[in-house]
């Protein structure tokens, strides 16, 4: 579960969006007219006209006792807002918090425990003595539910909570492992497919810019703000009353608070990220041996013009949160595909995310597909193996360190590269657990061969 906390000015406004008022009068308007209904279909009401459902896109799960719920809307409206006009108006006086819980959790999520939950949530927030109401919609693949309430309480105090987004944090984290829900994940590991309004361009445009932002020449914020410009998207800085800049990245006629898609997207912490990959390629060109030595002079002599080779920069430090440690960073670099496991701070389920450099737009790509199609070119496995065959030949290619061996286990921190560097015996127990993920996969199998050593005993040299 995760909490959207929102602000707004007007209570009857509110009311009619969380009751669907717009919708269901224009429902209630074709079918007077005859005319065909609405076709959208919900899962959740079991894929029928919702012409069939108008009472059943949304309920009413629970409110304060001072509401007239069955006087209409405005009598709600009128309810919420009564206590706000026992003192001078105030900015927002109407709260507003969405609760959206994983799709994993719809079969347990009951109207029951949604409104405990929602009350629960309330109650630990300190949005406490003011009228409410909790309504659920169905117009998503995910439960979830709007809270609707008065910022000024009955006592003309303002409820200042609704702006403590650290606090909800917590609260959501705690709530998620009381009644054991799923914590919402990164919205990188989203289904785009399934969005609907304002949803279907937010999504896409975190994937955006983390494309952009992985990209290993991105080393500072200008850089970054052209190579946005050229997906299309823009950046804004706004002065609030406060004093504060806050950061918008917009696309087309939208704009979205940076926090609204992911707060790793703030200024200060992508130059924090700049800077720190500027300093470790600075380093890199800086280390003892590294520079080119002078050479003698020699007499000229044509020679044959040699192929340009094929140079792939290596991968941020961190990539959404993610460290890219030494061996995916060498297979990344080898031209191979690795994984990461992406979720928000204190989920439990990580998601695969794939990253592979791609040879033709000569940049890295990260997708959530399984990259089935990557290839690697004759050309650049041809300088890979010449400089492998090189590095073999060295005088200390023939010192080896011996070590306790594991079989055909993979190492620790190494991610998934290529196909070619999967062990044939990963590979069988791939076939043996079809239903199985990767990750799931991975550790069942180490914890098999780690047994399997166990019950061998230590292996003599």
């Amino acid at each position: 579960m995760i909490a959207y906390i929102i602000s707004g000015s007007g209570f009857g406004g509110c009311v009619d969006y969380v009751t669907r008022r717009k919708l269901e009068e224009k429902l209630y308007k074709e079918q007077s007219k005859g005319l065909k209904a609405d076709e959208r279909k919900y899962e959740s009401n079991g894929s029928e006209d919702i012409i069939d459902h108008l009472s059943k896109d949304w309920k009413l799960l629970s409110s304060s006792g001072d509401i007239r719920i069955y006087e209409g809307r405005k009598a709600m409206a009128d309810d919420i807002a009564r206590p706000s006009r026992q003192r001078k108006p105030v900015k927002d006086p109407v709260g507003h918090i969405s609760l959206d819980f994983h799709p994993d959790d719809a079969p347990k999520m009951t109207d029951e425990l949604m409104a405990e939950v929602a009350q629960e949530y309330m109650r630990q927030m300190g949005l406490t003595n003011t009228p409410y109401i909790v309504v659920r919609h169905f117009d998503k693949a995910h439960p979830h539910c709007h809270i609707v309430f008065s910022r000024v309480d009955y006592d003309g105090k303002i409820l200042t909570q609704t702006t403590n987004f650290k606090k909800n944090e917590r609260v959501c984290k705690a709530l998620n492992l009381k009644h054991r829900l799923t914590q919402g994940k990164s919205k990188l590991n989203t289904d785009v497919s399934k969005l609907r309004g304002k949803d279907k361009i937010r999504y896409p445009l975190v994937h955006n810019i983390a494309g952009v932002y992985i990209r290993p020449e991105i080393q500072d914020w200008n850089s970054f703000l052209i190579a946005l410009k050229r997906q299309g998207i823009t950046v804004k800085e706004k002065t609030g009353q406060s004093g504060k800049t806050n950061l918008y990245y917009c696309t087309g006629r939208h704009e979205f608070w940076y926090r609204k898609l992911d707060p790793f997207f703030s200024r200060e912490n992508l130059e924090l990220k700049f800077k720190a990959r500027r300093e470790k390629q600075q380093a890199a060109k800086t280390q003892p041996g590294t520079e080119p030595q002078p050479k003698p002079q020699r007499q000229s002599q044509p020679k044959s013009k040699q192929p340009e080779p094929i140079v792939i920069p290596p991968l941020p430090d961190i990539v959404c949160g993610i460290k890219i440690d030494r061996l995916k960073q060498q297979a990344y670099q080898e031209g191979k595909f690795i994984s990461i496991g992406i979720c928000d701070p204190g989920g439990v389920v990580p998601i695969n995310h794939w990253i592979w450099y791609d040879f033709d737009k000569r940049e890295p790509v990260m997708s959530r597909t399984y990259p089935s199609d990557h290839k690697i070119p004759e050309a650049f496995l041809r300088q890979l193996a010449a400089k492998q065959s090189s590095a073999s030949s060295s005088p200390s290619a023939g010192i080896r360190l011996s070590s306790p061996s594991l079989g055909g286990n993979i190492p620790e921190e190494q991610g998934f590269a290529h196909d070619r560097g999967i062990p044939d015996d990963f590979k069988h127990f791939l076939e043996l657990h079809p239903g199985m993920s990767i990750e799931e996969a991975l550790h069942r199998f180490r914890d098999e061969q780690k047994a399997k050593l166990r019950r061998k005993g230590p292996k003599l040299h």
